[in-house]
């Protein structure tokens, strides 16, 4: 088994990497994403069986969700050299104590969008203002421009379509913006 494709905020994962060299003296997984955050992950070597690693919780309990990449590098007569290279995911952990709530799986963008979508239909029925955001913590933007709120929405819209998309190849159902036809 190596690394997960999916890895939950939180969680304890543990994997074995099947790269075997007799001279290798270290085998490292270096984790990083795009919001200057990462982790570094020392093997502990089981001879031909690979390499075991551990991502303690209280690491991955500080990782940002989203998208991640790893590259694993082997030290061997004191040459460090890439073995393998990937990504993953972090989810957010479902976990919960006491009686479970509402959880909000949706990306910021899908958020955004919504909040937009909501600003553009209360200035169509009239409004002069709008808030996004939380009552205590909204932005109040008043005499709003609707052209810059339908600009705002098309690229929001754009990001969400392509995550989508982004997701549905990753996880192996193709481009759905493809459609295949067979004649019989």
């Amino acid at each position: 088994m190596t690394l997960p494709a999916t890895i939950y905020a939180g969680d304890t994962v543990t994997w074995t990497d099947p790269y075997y060299d007799s001279n290798a003296s270290a085998l490292v997984y270096y984790l990083r994403t795009n919001y200057a955050r990462g982790a570094t992950i020392s093997g502990t070597s089981s001879g031909k069986n690979g390499w075991i690693f551990t991502l303690a919780s209280a690491t991955s309990t500080n990782f940002a969700l989203g998208n991640w990449v790893y590259q694993a590098r082997a030290t061997v007569s004191n040459q460090p050299a890439t073995v393998r290279t990937g990504s993953f995911v972090v989810a957010k952990s479902l976990a919960y104590s006491g009686s479970p709530g509402a959880v909000d799986l949706r990306s910021q963008e899908e958020i955004d969008l919504e909040n937009v979508e909501t600003a553009i239909r209360t200035l169509t029925s009239g409004a002069q203002e709008y808030r996004i955001g939380t009552a205590s913590g909204g932005r109040m933007v008043k005499r709003a421009d609707l052209a810059e709120l339908i600009k705002w929405r098309d690229r929001l819209k754009s990001a969400v379509l392509a995550k989508k998309r982004a997701d549905s190849i990753a996880n192996g159902f193709g481009d759905p913006r493809k459609l295949f036809v067979r004649w019989m």
